[in-house]
Order: C-alpha cells, then structure tokens, then sequence
C-alpha cells in the first residue's frame, strides 16, 4: 500500500479566478505554478507515485468534480492548494486546512471563500443538495461528517505549516479545521492549503515571484516526502522487504497448528491477554517498527504489537468469540486493511484459530 497516487488539486481556474491581489495577481495562478512545481518534484523523486492534477491549464473546475477526481484515481493523498485574501491588507500567513467544525469566525470566512466556487457551476444547488455556501448553519451538518482520515490529515498538515515555516521563513497561520466542500467528498487523507494572502502587498509580491513558488513547492514536497516515509511503513508495507513479508505470510498458514511464542522485546507493547482464548485481528506486518499512534493506522486507536522472528505485527480487537472477530475484520477491511486476517492467543501465546475454536468447544 503506502503511498502510491497523490491528487494535486490547484484551486480555482478558468472563469473563476480566486483572489485578486492589490497588484492583480490572480490566486488561480499563483497556485496552478506551486501545484504543478509540486508535481514534477515529486515525479523525478519518486518515480514509481502516480500524479494527478485536478486541473493542468486554466480550467474551470467543480468543487464535486476536482473530489471525483481523487476517488476515481484512488488517490492515497489529496492536496489543495490555494491562497488568501482579507479585508485587512496587514493579514498575512501561511496555513493548513483539514476537515473539520470551525472554531472562529475568521476559519468560517475562509471556508465560505472557498466554497463560493460552487456558485459558479451550473446546476449547482441539486448537485450540493441545496448547499448554500452562504449560510453558517450549512456547515455545521458538512464539518460534523464523520472523516477516517482526520488524523493522518492532520498530521501531514502539520508537517506543511512546521516545514513552511522551516524552509520558507513564512509566519504560521497554524493548522485549522473547516467545511470545506472539496475535503469532505474525498475518500482518502486530505488537506488544503493556504499559501499566503494576495490582499496583503509584502505577499503577493512573493505568491507572484516565480522563485517564491519553487520555494514553496520544494517545501511542500519535503512535507510530502517526510508523510510518506511514514506511511510507507504502515499497512505492512517496507517496499525493500516486500519478498521477505510474503514467504514469511505463507510459512505462517503452512505452519498454523504449531504454537509461536510472543517474544516481547524493550519497548514494545506486549500482547494483552484475559489469561484464556482471545481472537484478534493482524492487520500489518513490517521489519521496521512503527509507533502504534492512531494517526499510523487509520484512526484506530487499539492497535497492539507483538515479534515473530524478525517481524513486527500489528494487531486490534481483543474478542472471546469468533463472530465478534469477524466482525471486526469486516470493519477492518473497509478501512482498507484488505489482507487483514483473525489471529488467535491462549494465555499470551500464538495458537491456530481451529485450535482456539476446538478449545473454546
């Protein structure tokens, strides 16, 4: 799994321009320049992830296409790019948006900014289910929908604002949440940024300098590289141990009915145990260890992990019976764990499930 296909979606475009700076740079420009810099960085360093853009050229795009594009594409990754404007020309910034209920009226304004694009597409009001971007209650029903994905969202959003601030020396606006109708259609991690505010004279001399966008490109990759470092960890995937994983896999089945000691080593969570038969679910298998935060698996918060050999497996759920087990595998796989699979335990120590069942008789 890991990393495979990011979406860069530029906002904007065509006959929607976005902001307008003092100078008249065009927010659709600025962030068509960053997103497609973006993308080319990340085609020569990583030649074997997929990129797809929303928009190439100076289209315009709709809010509920630009999200089919990313779930059509199955994207591991959605990034949103765009820039700001604010009524006080001494508003400046650089921030990260993930979905979200607001916390002020200022992270209201911005989403209401934003969703104003669908305004512009025809038929709009039964293509938003009557979605007024205007209307404050609005948001309270789309920032509440449930999102899988809130964590590695938020984590790799504060990777943008903390590297930006590194590499650019731009002043942090922080990470922030908001309904933002592009992010909640996505089906996978998801963020949207804001590069700086056109409205303000200092930035969009820098939002309009051709060098300024390949700083924050280059700084946006770097945050795209350090996420996927971590991701490519995750899911039982260490691509240089790909081989290693599968016939370990296979020797596993072939061998199910003999007993597998649980060696727990310094630092590793141990394997809970209620002192009999429990069923547990394996979702991920990797040499390397990676910590059991709910941000590294899909918001799961129960994860465990215990050593076989030279492995490090991952587990969740803690089940006296088998349907209970089940069930959760089902949740599991919907979740995109589609190799998960029931283990079972007696006392701390790995047995087959048929012996576990036999046991339980």
């Amino acid at each position: 799994m890991g990393i495979k296909t990011v979406v860069i979606d530029p906002g904007h475009g065509g006959k929607d321009p976005g902001a307008i700076g003092i100078h008249k740079v065009k927010e659709k420009d600025v962030v068509l320049a960053v997103s497609l810099k973006l993308g080319d960085l990340i085609k020569e360093k990583y030649p074997d992830v997929k990129v797809v853009y929303t928009r190439s050229t100076d289209d315009f795009i709709g809010l509920a296409e630009r999200a089919s594009v990313a779930n059509k594409a199955k994207a591991d990754l959605f990034i949103s790019i765009h820039s700001n404007v604010a009524g006080n020309s001494s508003a400046k910034g650089f921030e990260a948006w993930v979905l979200g209920l607001h916390k002020s009226q200022a992270a209201l304004n911005v989403a209401k900014l934003e969703n104003s694009s669908i305004l512009m597409e025809d038929g709009h009001n039964s293509k938003y289910e009557a979605f007024d971007p205007s209307d404050p209650d609005a948001y309270i029903g789309l920032s509440m929908r449930q999102n899988v994905f809130l964590d590695q969202s938020l984590m790799f959003a504060d990777l943008i604002v903390k590297d930006a601030v590194s590499n650019v020396h731009v002043k942090s606006r922080g990470v922030k949440q908001a309904g933002f109708v592009v992010l909640y259609r996505t089906t996978m991690p998801a963020v949207l940024i804001e590069l700086g505010f056109l409205s303000n004279d200092e930035e969009e001399k820098f939002l309009g300098n051709d060098e300024s966008q390949l700083k924050l490109a280059s700084s946006i990759f770097d945050s795209f590289s350090k996420y996927k470092k971590r991701r490519d960890a995750i899911d039982g995937v260490v691509t240089n141990a790909k081989q290693d994983l599968e016939k370990e896999e296979v020797k596993q089945k072939t061998t199910a009915v003999k007993k597998e000691n649980t060696t727990v080593k310094p630092g590793i969570k141990p394997v809970k145990s209620n002192g009999n038969i429990e069923f547990r679910v394996q979702i991920a298998t990797s040499t390397n260890k990676v910590e059991t935060k709910s941000y590294n698996f899909k918001g799961m918060k129960d994860v465990d992990v215990y050593i076989s050999g030279k492995f490090y497996k991952y587990i969740v759920g803690s089940y006296t019976d088998i349907a209970s087990a089940k069930e959760r595998l089902r949740a599991v796989k919907e979740k995109g764990y589609t190799t998960a699979f029931i283990i079972a335990f007696e006392n701390g120590k790995r047995i087959s499930v048929k012996n576990a069942l036999a046991k339980l008789k």
